[in-house]
C-alpha cells in the first residue's frame, strides 16, 4: 500500500513539473536556444496519384488493375492538368534514344508526334543500351526473395559449420517445400537418413516433430539434405571468382544517407573521387526483396571502384545479405555499417551500437568474409561514449577476421559533429590495425587539412566536405586552392538535373525527387565560402560565416541559409514549384527558416 501510495505521488509531482516544463516561455519555439538535430516529423512532397497516368497507358497497353487502379486513365483531362513542358529537350530521349514515360514526360514536346505517340531512336538506343542504369535484381529474384524461395547455401553451410542458430529457417524451407507439394498432389521424397514421410495428417517428419527438427546439436537433417529435398522449388545463389583491392592512395567519398545518391556521386566522380560508395541499405529488407531498399546498390558505369554499404544487428542477416549481393550485384567490395548514431538504427542493435558488442562485431564479419567473394570492409567511429571508446581494441580484432579495409571516423556516437574530430586518436587506430588498409574520416575541407592527415592514415574518406564543395577531390590532387564563381557552380546544379532526370525519370514525380534531393544537397552546399570573398585560407568546416553578399546576385542566392533562396534557385532549373510544395531539410542546423517556411507552405 505505501509502495502504491509513493509510486502515484511521483507521478503526480512528474507530471506537475511538466507542465510547469511547458509553460516556461524559454521553452517555446520561439526560443533563441540553438537548434540542433532532426526534423524527424518533415514529410516530403508527394504528387497525389489521381494526377498521375496510368503506367500501362503509358506503354500503350490497356491497365491489368482496371478498377483498383487509382491512377488516371483520361490522357486528355492529364494534358490539360500536366501543365506546359518544362523545356523542350528530354534528357533521356537525347541520351537514350527514347523516353520510357511518353506522355508523362514534362520535356515530351521533342519525342511526342502529332497523334501524341511515343517516338523512338532505335539506332541510338541500340548503341547506348550498354551504358544504361540497370536493375540490381531481377523480377524473378525478387518473386523468390519475397516468398523465402532462395536457397543461401554458402550461408547455410558456414553457420552449421560454426553452430550459428539458424535452425527455424530450415524449418520453415521445409514447412513451405511440403506445403507446395501437398497442394499439388505431389509425391514426397524420401530423406537421407530417414524413411519418414511429412503429409497433410502427419505434420510430424523425421524421428521428431517439425520444431525439434535441425535444432542446433542435435541435428537430424543437414542442410545439403534439406536442400535436397526443396531444391526443386529454390533458387540457389552462385559464386564468382575472388576480388582483391589495394586502395592504399586513393580518395574515397563516403557513403551518404539522402544525399549520398548516384546523381551526386557521379558529380564527385567527375571532379576527381577515386572510389565511391552507395547509401546504406539494412540488410533485413534486402533479404526481403524491398526494391527502394536494392534501389541504393544501383552503379554507374563511370565508378570505376564502386562499393555498397549495408546494416544489419547478427551474423545471419549480414551473412544472407552479403551472399545475395556477391550473386546478384556489380560491386568492388562491401562495407559493415558500424558507426551510423541514428536512434532508429542504434536501438536495434546495429549502427554504432555493434562498437560496444565487440565478439558479435567480429563473428559477423568472420562470416561476411567467408561467404563472399568480394572484399568486406567496416566503417566505425572511436566508439559509443568518451568513457566507451573501443575503436582500437576493435582495430586490433578485426583485422584478424581478413578484412580489406577498415574506415574510423574521429568522433563518438554521443558527440555527432559538436566538435572536431580527433586524428590522434585515428593515428592510433592506424598503428593497431596495421597492416590493414586504415582510412581516416573527419572535417577535411581543404588539400592543407589532407595534408596534414597523411602522416596518420593510408589515404581519407570525404563526407561533409564533399557535400559542401565537390571539387575538394581536384583540389587535394592538384593541390591548390579553386575559386569556383556562381556561374560555376550553376553549371555544375545543372548536370546535377541532368543526372537526376535521368536517374529519376522526367515525368512530374521524377522532377519532384530531383528538386528535393537538390535542396537536400543545397543545405549543405551554401555553407562554402569562396576563396575570393575569404580574408583567411583556407576555410574550416566547423565556422559559420556571418551573412555577407557575394560577387553577384546569383552567388549572394547561392550563399544564404533561407530555405525560400533555395527552393528559387531550383525553380530556375526545374520549373515553379506546385502551390502546396513544401521543403524543410533533414537537419534542424542546415537551415534558419525551417517554421516560416513550414508555416507559409513555400
Amino acid at each position: 500500500w505505501r509502495s502504491r501510495k509513493r509510486k502515484g505521488s511521483l507521478r503526480k509531482r512528474k507530471q506537475w513539473y511538466q507542465r510547469r516544463v511547458r509553460a516556461d516561455p524559454r521553452n517555446k519555439p520561439n526560443s533563441k536556444k540553438r537548434k540542433k538535430g532532426q526534423n524527424k516529423s518533415r514529410r516530403a512532397y508527394r504528387q497525389p496519384a489521381s494526377q498521375m497516368l496510368c503506367q500501362f497507358l503509358i506503354r500503350g497497353n490497356e491497365c491489368e488493375l482496371k478498377e483498383r487502379c487509382k491512377k488516371s486513365h483520361d490522357k486528355q483531362s492529364f494534358l490539360s492538368s500536366k501543365g506546359t513542358d518544362i523545356g523542350d529537350e528530354c534528357v533521356n530521349f537525347k541520351v537514350y534514344g527514347v523516353c520510357n514515360y511518353g506522355l508523362a514526360c514534362r520535356y515530351g514536346s521533342c519525342h511526342l508526334d502529332e497523334d501524341l505517340n511515343n517516338v523512338m531512336n532505335t539506332e541510338l538506343n541500340e548503341k547506348m543500351k550498354i551504358y544504361e542504369v540497370k536493375r540490381t535484381l531481377t523480377k524473378e529474384i525478387q518473386s523468390k526473395l519475397r516468398t523465402k524461395h532462395v536457397w543461401f547455401n554458402r550461408s547455410y553451410k558456414y553457420f552449421e559449420a560454426n553452430n550459428i542458430e539458424f535452425s527455424k529457417e530450415l524449418q520453415t524451407h521445409l514447412k513451405r517445400s511440403q506445403a507446395k507439394r501437398v497442394k499439388t498432389d505431389m509425391e514426397v521424397n524420401d530423406f537421407t537418413n530417414s524413411t519418414a514421410i511429412i503429409d497433410d495428417e502427419n505434420k510430424k517428419s523425421l524421428n521428431g516433430s517439425v520444431e525439434n527438427l535441425n535444432s542446433v546439436g542435435d541435428t537430424k537433417l543437414s542442410a545439403a539434405e534439406v536442400y535436397d529435398y526443396v531444391k526443386e522449388d529454390y533458387y540457389c545463389l552462385h559464386s564468382r571468382p575472388k576480388k582483391t583491392l589495394d586502395l592504399r592512395g586513393k580518395l574515397f567519398l563516403s557513403p551518404l544517407t539522402t544525399v549520398g545518391n548516384l546523381p551526386f556521386r557521379r558529380i564527385c566522380k567527375e571532379y576527381g573521387a577515386d572510389i565511391t560508395c552507395g547509401e546504406m541499405a539494412l540488410c533485413e529488407e534486402l533479404v526481403q526483396g524491398q526494391m527502394s531498399e536494392w534501389a541504393l546498390l544501383k552503379r554507374h558505369h563511370t565508378e570505376e571502384i564502386f562499393g555498397v554499404q549495408i546494416c544489419a544487428n547478427n551474423a545471419v542477416m549480414a551473412g544472407k545479405a552479403c551472399e545475395l549481393i556477391n550473386s546478384e550485384c556489380d560491386v568492388d567490395f562491401i562495407d559493415l555499417n558500424v558507426g551510423c548514431p541514428i536512434d532508429l538504427v542504434f536501438n536495434r542493435g546495429a549502427g554504432s551500437a555493434l562498437m560496444d558488442r565487440a565478439s558479435r562485431l567480429e563473428q559477423m564479419l568472420t562470416t561476411m568474409v567467408q561467404v563472399s567473394d568480394i572484399p568486406i570492409s567496416v566503417k566505425m567511429r572511436m566508439g559509443t561514449t568518451e568513457s566507451k571508446l573501443t575503436g582500437i581494441s576493435l582495430c586490433e580484432r578485426l583485422k584478424k577476421t581478413g578484412i580489406s579495409h577498415i574506415t574510423v571516423h574521429g568522433r563518438t556516437r554521443q558527440q555527432r559533429y559538436t566538435r572536431l574530430a580527433d586524428w590522434d586518436y585515428i593515428r592510433r587506430c592506424k598503428e593497431a590495425a596495421s597492416p590493414v588498409t586504415l582510412f581516416g574520416n573527419g572535417d577535411i575541407l581543404s588539400f592543407e587539412d589532407y595534408n596534414e592527415t597523411q602522416k596518420f592514415t593510408d589515404s581519407v574518406m570525404i563526407g561533409r566536405g564533399a557535400l559542401i564543395k565537390p571539387w575538394i577531390f581536384t583540389e587535394i590532387k592538384e593541390q591548390r586552392h579553386m575559386d569556383i564563381s556562381s556561374t560555376e557552380r550553376m553549371e555544375m546544379l545543372k548536370k546535377f538535373t541532368r543526372y537526376g532526370l535521368e536517374h529519376w525519370g522526367t515525368d512530374t514525380s521524377g522532377v519532384e525527387k530531383t528538386r528535393r534531393f537538390m535542396l537536400e544537397w543545397l543545405s549543405f552546399l551554401y555553407r562554402y565560402i569562396p576563396v575570393g570573398v575569404l580574408e583567411v585560407l583556407p576555410q574550416k568546416i566547423n565556422e559559420r560565416p556571418p551573412y555577407y553578399h557575394g560577387r553577384d546576385e546569383t552567388e549572394t542566392l547561392m550563399c544564404s541559409g533561407n530555405c525560400e533562396d533555395w527552393v528559387k534557385l531550383t525553380e530556375i532549373l526545374l520549373g515553379k514549384v506546385p502551390d502546396d510544395y513544401n521543403f524543410i531539410p533533414k537537419h534542424v542546423a542546415n537551415s534558419y527558416t525551417v517554421s516560416s517556411v513550414a508555416s507559409t507552405g513555400s
